[in-house]
C-alpha cells in the first residue's frame, strides 16, 4: 500500500508540500514496515516530480509491527495520519 498526499502550497502555490507512506508486508513474519517521507517538489512538475527535502519538515522515519494482514490497511492509515 501506498498513500501520497499534497499537505498544501508555498511560496505562492509553486512548491507542493508532500507527504509519503510507503508499505510491506511480509506474509511470512506477518510483519509490516512502514516508510514515511516529507517533501517539497515543484507544483508545475506533473507526476512524481524531484523530491526537495526540507531543514523543516520531519525526517524521514520506518515503523515495523508485527499483526495480521486483516490489519495491514488500517495500521498504514493509522501510522501516515499521525
Amino acid at each position: 500500500m501506498s498513500i501520497n498526499e499534497i499537505l498544501g502550497t508555498i511560496h505562492d502555490g509553486t512548491v507542493q508540500v508532500c507527504a509519503t507512506a510507503d508499505a510491506d508486508y511480509d506474509h511470512a513474519s506477518q510483519r509490516i514496515s512502514v516508510t514515511l517521507e516529507a517533501f517539497t517538489r515543484l507544483a508545475s512538475v506533473t507526476g512524481d516530480g524531484e523530491h526537495l527535502p526540507q531543514p523543516w519538515l520531519p525526517p524521514g522515519e520506518r515503523v515495523t509491527e508485527h499483526l495480521p494482514h486483516s490489519e495491514a490497511d488500517e495500521f498504514v492509515k493509522d501510522v501516515f495520519h499521525s
